[in-house]
């Protein structure tokens, strides 16, 4: 086979594999962007016919008190989530990966469990320990659920950073005189941090958009997804696409800094 058939080949695999990445992209952001369009649509019920641009549905949805508690509510899940997961989540990526110890491997598979259960079931599991500990359901109960699911996803993400570090940098460190707080607030912190914040920033998104661990946890204090499952099980109302599109835009944006990031630092 010639040089420019092997070239030839080589293109047309590329360009088929690009091609199939931008229709599975397509499939799951079609319902997306249809959502925002339905919630820019000036009427009860959506109509490509007469379609006429409308804010009136962002209005209406930052008008509700019950709208704006249930952000509130989240929001209070989400921002203790974000913080107590990536502390746990950091320091569990450094032990495994800058520490040998007994059963390291049977440590990691353990921590990731939580990972692999269906999120219905881990929600249903954990509102009958919240039950039979005595915790209640609310705020705290739904704080605890989530940091068992979304710890394990932090610390995943910042494992993947830290086993780029070059050992030696730490032994180094040591070799200088750095006590192990020192080297880890000079060395091994600056050296990881793109990971920290990118692990931080998924933590953030997944408890936004968490529904199934919240919808068992948090009793009467609704949160936006379960306000919207509420919602569309009573009726559906235009305000719905509007709020759904809300979480889109904050979980997208912090995606995308979550991108950003990882693109900084292999660049770097």
């Amino acid at each position: 086979m010639s040089v420019e058939s092997r070239g030839l080949i080589d293109r047309l695999g590329a360009g088929a594999w690009y091609g199939y990445v931008a229709l599975v992209a397509l499939f799951f952001l079609t319902p997306l962007f249809s959502l925002v369009i339905a919630s820019f649509y000036d009427g009860r019920f959506f109509s490509i016919v007469d379609y006429e641009f409308s804010l009136g549905w962002y209005e209406a949805a930052l008008a509700s008190g019950s709208i704006r508690s249930a952000f509130m509510n989240t929001v209070r899940i989400s921002v203790p989530v974000t913080i107590l997961s990536t502390i746990i989540g950091t320091g569990g990526a450094i032990a495994y990966t800058r520490y040998e110890f007994p059963w390291q491997e049977r440590f990691k598979l353990l921590a990731l469990l939580p990972i692999f259960f269906p999120l219905i079931l881990l929600g249903l599991g954990m509102s009958m320990w919240a039950s039979v500990l005595g915790l209640g359901y609310g705020i705290v109960p739904s704080i605890i659920g989530e940091l068992v699911w979304i710890s394990p996803i932090v610390m995943f993400v910042v494992s993947i950073t830290a086993l780029g570090i070059d050992p030696n940098v730490e032994e180094a460190a040591r070799d200088l005189g750095a006590d192990t707080i020192t080297m880890y607030r000079r060395v091994t912190l600056p050296l990881i941090k793109d990971g920290v914040v990118s692990g931080a920033i998924f933590a953030f998104v997944l408890s936004w958009n968490n529904y199934y661990i919240v919808s068992y946890l948090s009793g009467a204090q609704s949160t936006i997804t379960t306000w919207i499952h509420g919602r569309m099980t009573q009726g559906f109302t235009p305000v719905v696409p509007a709020v759904a599109s809300l979480i889109f835009y904050v979980s997208l944006l912090l995606v995308v800094a979550a991108f950003i990031v990882e693109f900084r630092e292999e660049s770097g």
